[in-house]
Parts: C-alpha cells; sequence; structure tokens
C-alpha cells in the first residue's frame, strides 16, 4: 500500500486549520492536542524527545505528523504555533478601543512573569544550577562570554558574583574576551551566553577556553546550537512567544534573573562569601555615588 501523499497547503495558513483538513491517527491527535493546549514558554523549549513522552506518540509519529501538515519538521511546526499565537495575542480588542498603556504593561509583565516560572521550573527540576555552583566555588577563575545583549546578562552575572569575592572577568570586547579564554585551564569555569548559541565571537571564546581545558556552561535559547552541543553544562531559556517580535527579549530579561540565583545558591553553599558582599557595602557606606 503506497504511502498517502501530504496534501498542499497555503504558506500562511494556521496549524489548527492545517490539523482539522487532514485525516488524523490516533497518536497524530494526541500530539495536536497537546500542541494546542500547552502554553507559548513551554512549546519553545519543548523537543522530539519531551512532545513524544507527554503525547504518549512515538518519535516517527512526530515526524509524520509534521509532513502531513506541511512542515519539514518540528521545528517549523513550533514556530508555525508559536506565530499564530502571536497573531492573535496583537489583534485589536473586540470593543474596538486601542489597547491602553496600562493594558500593554501588563500584559509585558505578565509574559515576563511566566517566562521567569518556566524557567524556576526548569531549574528545580534538575541538578544543573547545583553542578554549577559547585563549579563556580572551586573555580580557580570564571571567564564569562557573550555579545550584543548577551553582554548585558553576562554584566549582570558579573556584578554579583564579584561581590562574593569570586575571580571573575568579563569584558565585552570580544578579543579581550578570547584573550582571557586562551590563558584557562582545567581549574577554570567559562560561562557563555547566546540566545542562538551560535554568535560567533562567542563560540571562538567558548571553544578556545573549552579547548584549554575549562570548563564550559552554556546559557541559551537554543538546545540544539553549536553553543550547547560544546557545553559541558547548560542552562536553557523558556524561549517563545507570549509578545510580537519580543521572544529574545523577554528571554534575556530572565536570564539577568540567573545572576540573582547564582548569588543566592552561592551563599547558601558557601555562607562566609557573604562576608565579602557585606565589606564591600561597609566600604561604600554612606558614600555611594
Amino acid at each position: 500500500m503506497s504511502a498517502e501523499k501530504p496534501m498542499s497547503f497555503e504558506e500562511g495558513l494556521p496549524f489548527r486549520e492545517r490539523a482539522e483538513a487532514v485525516n488524523l491517527f490516533p497518536a497524530e491527535q494526541r500530539i495536536v492536542d497537546h500542541l494546542l493546549a500547552i502554553p507559548a514558554y513551554e512549546l519553545g523549549i519543548m523537543t522530539s524527545s519531551d512532545l513524544s513522552e507527554r503525547s504518549g506518540a512515538s518519535r516517527s509519529s512526530i515526524d509524520r505528523l509534521s509532513r502531513k501538515l506541511g512542515y519539514p519538521g518540528l521545528k517549523e511546526m513550533r514556530k508555525a504555533l508559536l506565530m499564530q499565537e502571536a497573531r492573535q495575542s496583537s489583534r485589536p480588542r473586540e470593543d474596538g478601543d486601542a489597547e491602553s498603556s496600562g493594558d500593554i504593561a501588563r500584559r509585558v509583565m505578565s509574559a515576563i512573569s511566566m517566562r521567569a516560572e518556566a524557567m524556576a521550573r526548569s531549574l528545580a527540576d534538575n541538578g544543573d544550577i547545583d553542578t554549577l555552583v559547585g563549579w563556580l566555588v572551586k573555580a580557580r577563575t570564571i571567564n564569562l562570554f557573550g555579545a550584543g545583549e548577551s553582554a548585558a546578562t553576562c554584566s549582570a552575572i558579573y556584578m554579583r558574583l564579584v561581590r562574593l569575592g569570586l575571580s571573575v572577568n568579563f569584558a565585552d570586547e570580544y578579543h579581550t574576551q578570547v584573550t582571557l579564554a586562551s590563558l584557562m585551564g582545567p581549574d577554570d569555569v567559562a560561562l557563555s551566553v547566546s540566545y542562538s548559541g551560535g554568535t560567533k565571537s562567542t563560540m571562538w571564546a567558548s571553544q578556545t577556553a573549552k579547548q584549554n581545558g575549562a570548563r564550559l556552561v552554556a546559557v541559551t535559547g537554543t538546545p540544539n546550537s553549536a553553543l550547547a552541543k560544546h557545553a559541558d553544562l547548560r542552562i536553557l531559556l523558556p524561549t517563545g512567544g507570549g509578545l510580537p517580535g519580543s521572544a529574545e527579549v523577554l528571554d534575556r530579561v530572565v536570564a539577568a534573573g540567573i545572576a540573582e540565583v547564582l548569588f543566592q545558591c552561592l551563599v547558601a553553599k558557601a555562607p562566609d562569601l557573604l562576608a565579602n558582599s557585606v565589606r564591600i557595602d561597609d566600604t561604600f557606606s554612606e558614600a555611594r555615588i
């Protein structure tokens, strides 16, 4: 019996309408139902293994469904769903009134809150943050690598870790990052931040550090990126939809929160480190500029 020929769809036809236009096997229907039910911030980080486990369908069923609906694979199918949600969230309100600044503020802060909750669950569900904290406490040197807006995340992490007296470095100029990476060794930790996981300058510094024996930690929104694959440990951002054109911005806001997570976890693991932060406060006292 020959395989069913996939239907042709208009490029902009929404995921839901494609699913309604074809005959689905029970396993495929479970996949569709699950994809339509989960929030965008979970959809953004869902792998085929995750979807298979949670829907009870095989990975081959996921691949077959993707092709049946006109998508090359799960990545494109997820993107279509996220774009669909973004279009829906940007539609004018039914009462015809323009959205007020207060409404927009609530919507933005709600999206940040949902992302933060997803990040908290992700960190709590595995031992990666404990492993990272253990590495940081024992590291001879900690170097932060990142470019563009990811450099802001690196700066936030640097400002918190340096207060604990840790030997941490960050330079936003990439030649200096590579220079620092070239001096690293087995007792060091490189923490690289890249939403795409493919920023060339960040990859250069990261690969150099790892080649010299340093442990490489990736903070990224792309699980299958080059940076994630090279890393000894990955902190995945709960990337997804939420606001049109703002996914990367929201992820970076949440990533900056990791700085405080690390600070508090380090203090919990090694309370003596907090004395360094107190010394800094005493030095400034009331003379802060």
